[in-house]
C-alpha cells in the first residue's frame, strides 16, 4: 500500500516536469519564431532607417494633441481655435503688415530719432517730427482698410479707440512743437543748440581760461567759482563737462545782471513766472546749403504771424504742455504696439483680460525701468544726478521761490528715493487688484498669496522712504569730499546714489518668490522661474553697483558708468518681457505649436541685446551732436 502510494506521488512529480517541459519548449520555439521574424523585419527595413545615437523617448517640443492628454485636456486642445487677425483670410492682408511696418518704424526709429534732435536743439528736428507724423497717418490708413476687410472677431477692443488717442495726440504735439521751437527761435536762441550764437558778450576768462578744462582740478576750479556767486544761470545743476555749451552758461547775462534768455535750461525742473520779453527781430536761421530747404522750411514756419502770436502770448503754458508730452509719448507708444499684439491674437477676452493685464503692466514696469537704467548708464539725466554722478545745487544759482527749491532736500532726491515711491505707491494700489478675476467672491488663498507680495511692497517702499531720508545728510556730506567748497554756497548735493536696499531687496524677492510659484502646465513655471531669476540676478548687480561707487566715490561732475549696470539693465529688460510672454494666453499658444521655454528665452535674450544695442547706439549720437554742432 506504502508502495503504491509512493508510486502514485512520483508519477504525478514527473507529469508536472514534463508538463512544464512541454510549455518551455512551446515558448522557446514561439520566441524563437518571433526573434526570426523581428530579425527579418529589421533586416528588410535596415535600408530605410537612419543610424542616431539616441532617439528622442519623451514628449518635449512635441504641440499637445500630440501628447498624452485627459480627456477633458483632449477636448479643450480639440477645440482650441488658431484663428487671429494675423491668420484670418483677407484680401487686405498687405494693409495689415504695412501697418505693423510704419508703426514699429515710429516706434523704434522716428521718434526716438526725433527725441535725440530735440534734446540737441536741431533745426531737423521738426521735419523729423513731420515725417513721424505723416507715418503715423499712413499706418492708421491702412489699419482702416484692413479693418474693412475682415469681420470683427473682437469686438470693442481697445486698440481702436487707443488708434483715435495716437493720431490726435500726436497732431497736439506736433503743434506744441512747432510754437515751442517758434518761441525760442522769437527769443534770439539758435535752433542748433549753439546758446553762444546772437549773444552780446561772452566773458574773455571763459575763453582763456584753459585750466577750467584740464581733467586734473577743472571739477574743484568749476565748482569754486560757480559757489562763489561766478554764475546767476538759471540752470540749477552744475556739470563742467557734460556739453560744449556749458562754457557759455556764465555768459548769458548782459551787462547790467538781467538775463537775455527766457527759457532755463532743459533739466531744470523749475519752470519759473517771469515774462518772456521776445526780440523784435529775431534773427534768421542760419542756412547751408544742403540745408536750403530745410531752413525756407523753418524761417517760413517761425514768421508766420499766427505762430508768433500764440507762441509769445502763451510761452509758458506751452512749454509746460510740450514737455507734458514729448517723453510720455514714448510710453503711450510703448503701451500702443503692446496692446495692437495682444489685440491681433485676440489675447485678453472677457474674463482674461485681467491675467492678460497682471502680466502686461508689471512686466512693463520692468522693462521701462531696465531702458531707463540703460539711459542712466550712458549719462541720461547727469544735470539732475541721475547718471550715477555727483551733482551740486548752489543756493546763488536757483530761484528760492520755486517750489522745487523748498521740497529738495539737502542731499536732493536719488534715484533710490523715486523706486522706494514707486514701490509704495504701487503695493498701496495692487492690494485689492489681485481680486479683480473674481469679484464678489470669497478670497481663497491664493488671493492672498498674491496680495501678500503687495504687503512687501508697502513696507518695503515706506522703508525705502525713511532710510532716503536718514541717509540725505549722508549723501550731503560725500559731495564735499575732493572738494574745497564752503558748505554754506551749497544747498543740496548728492554723489549720484544712495546706499538704499530696499528697492533692490524688493526686486530680488519679487523674482525669489515667483520663481517658486508652481503654475498649470510646466511650461508656465519654467517661464516664470526665467523671469524670476533674471530679476533676482539683475538685483544682485545693482548692488555690486552700491559697493563699486562706496569703495571708488566719484570726484567729478561726470557720469561714473559701472559696468556692472550694463548686466542689471540687460536683466530688468529681459526679465520684464519674459514676464509679459508668461500670461496664460502666450503660455497655450505656445503649447499648442509645441514651442518650449527654452524658444522663449532664447528668442528674448537676443531681442533685447538688439534692443540695448539701438538705445545704445542713440545715446552715443546725441553725444556726437552735441560735441559737433553739425547738424
Amino acid at each position: 500500500m506504502k508502495l503504491s502510494k509512493r508510486l502514485v506521488i512520483w508519477w504525478f512529480a514527473l507529469s508536472v516536469v514534463a508538463a512544464m517541459n512541454m510549455d518551455h519548449s512551446m515558448m522557446t520555439d514561439d520566441e524563437s519564431e518571433a526573434d526570426v521574424e523581428i530579425s527579418t523585419s529589421i533586416g528588410s527595413n535596415l535600408s530605410t532607417i537612419e543610424p542616431v545615437a539616441h532617439e528622442m523617448k519623451h514628449q518635449h517640443g512635441l504641440p499637445i494633441l500630440e501628447t498624452k492628454l485627459t480627456p477633458a485636456e483632449r477636448a479643450y486642445w480639440e477645440a482650441y481655435n488658431t484663428t487671429t487677425y494675423f491668420t484670418i483670410d483677407s484680401p487686405k492682408k498687405s494693409a495689415l503688415w504695412v501697418h505693423c511696418f510704419t508703426l514699429f518704424a515710429t516706434f523704434f526709429v522716428l521718434y526716438p530719432v526725433s527725441l535725440v534732435l530735440n534734446n540737441v536743439n536741431s533745426k531737423w528736428y521738426l521735419p523729423t517730427l513731420l515725417i513721424n507724423l505723416i507715418n503715423i497717418v499712413i499706418s492708421l490708413i491702412c489699419l482702416k482698410v484692413f479693418g474693412a476687410s475682415v469681420p470683427d472677431i473682437y469686438p470693442k477692443n481697445a486698440y481702436a479707440k487707443m488708434s483715435w488717442i495716437l493720431l490726435f495726440a500726436l497732431i497736439t504735439h506736433f503743434c506744441l512743437a512747432v510754437l515751442y521751437s517758434a518761441s525760442k527761435w522769437a527769443a534770439g536762441i539758435d535752433l542748433d543748440g549753439d546758446e553762444a550764437y546772437n549773444q552780446p558778450f561772452i566773458p574773455l576768462d571763459d575763453l582763456g581760461n584753459d585750466s577750467r578744462h584740464d581733467p586734473s582740478n577743472g571739477t574743484n576750479v568749476d565748482l569754486e567759482r560757480m559757489a562763489s556767486g561766478g554764475s546767476n544761470s538759471p540752470s540749477t545743476l552744475i556739470d563742467s563737462h557734460s556739453d560744449r555749451e556749458n562754457k557759455y552758461k556764465d555768459s548769458i547775462e548782459n551787462q547790467n545782471g538781467t538775463q537775455n534768455l527766457p527759457f532755463y535750461d532743459k533739466d531744470s525742473l523749475d519752470l519759473g513766472n517771469e515774462d518772456v520779453e521776445f526780440n523784435t527781430n529775431p534773427p534768421p536761421l542760419r542756412s547751408h546749403s544742403s540745408f536750403l530747404a530745410r531752413d525756407h522750411f523753418l524761417n517760413k514756419i517761425f514768421q508766420s504771424p499766427v505762430v508768433q502770436n500764440l507762441s509769445g502770448k502763451f510761452h509758458v503754458f506751452i512749454s509746460i504742455l510740450f514737455k507734458c508730452f514729448n517723453y510720455p509719448m514714448l510710453g503711450y507708444l510703448f503701451v500702443y504696439v503692446i496692446t495692437g499684439i495682444a489685440v491681433g491674437n485676440l489675447f485678453g477676452k472677457a474674463n482674461r483680460v485681467f491675467n492678460l493685464l497682471a502680466h502686461f503692466i508689471k512686466g512693463g514696469v520692468f522693462v521701462t525701468l531696465g531702458i531707463f537704467s540703460l539711459a542712466r548708464y550712458c549719462g541720461a539725466l547727469s544735470k539732475s544726478g541721475l547718471a550715477w554722478n555727483k551733482a551740486v545745487i548752489f543756493k546763488n544759482q536757483v530761484n528760492t521761490r520755486s517750489i522745487w527749491y523748498k521740497l529738495t532736500p539737502h542731499g536732493m532726491i536719488t534715484m533710490e528715493g523715486y523706486e522706494s515711491f514707486l514701490i509704495f505707491f504701487y503695493g498701496t494700489t495692487n492690494v485689492f487688484l489681485e481680486h479683480l478675476a473674481s469679484p464678489g467672491g470669497a478670497w481663497v488663498a491664493k488671493d492672498l498669496q498674491h496680495v501678500s507680495i503687495a504687503f512687501m511692497y508697502i513696507g518695503s517702499g515706506l522703508c525705502g522712504l525713511i532710510t532716503e531720508h536718514i541717509l540725505s545728510e549722508w549723501r550731503f556730506n560725500q559731495v564735499l569730499v575732493n572738494t574745497n567748497i564752503n558748505p554754506t554756497a551749497i544747498h543740496a548735493g548728492s554723489p549720484g546714489y544712495s546706499p538704499n536696499p530696499f528697492p533692490v531687496f524688493t526686486i530680488f524677492w519679487t523674482g525669489i518668490l515667483m520663481s517658486q510659484h508652481e503654475q498649470a502646465s510646466e511650461v508656465s513655471t519654467m517661464i516664470h522661474m526665467q523671469w524670476g531669476y533674471l530679476l533676482s540676478f539683475g538685483s544682485f548687480f545693482r548692488l555690486l553697483t552700491f559697493v563699486l561707487l562706496m569703495l571708488v566715490p566719484n570726484k567729478n561732475l561726470n557720469p561714473a558708468r559701472p559696468f556692472t549696470e550694463l548686466i542689471t539693465s540687460f536683466a530688468l529688460i529681459c526679465g520684464g518681457v519674459i514676464f509679459m510672454q508668461s500670461t496664460d494666453q502666450v503660455v497655450e499658444a505656445l503649447e499648442y505649436r509645441g514651442l518650449t521655454s527654452m524658444f522663449i528665452l532664447n528668442v528674448n535674450v537676443g531681442i533685447v541685446a538688439l534692443v540695448m544695442g539701438w538705445e545704445m547706439s542713440l545715446m552715443i549720437w546725441k553725444h556726437w551732436l552735441q560735441n559737433k554742432r553739425q547738424i
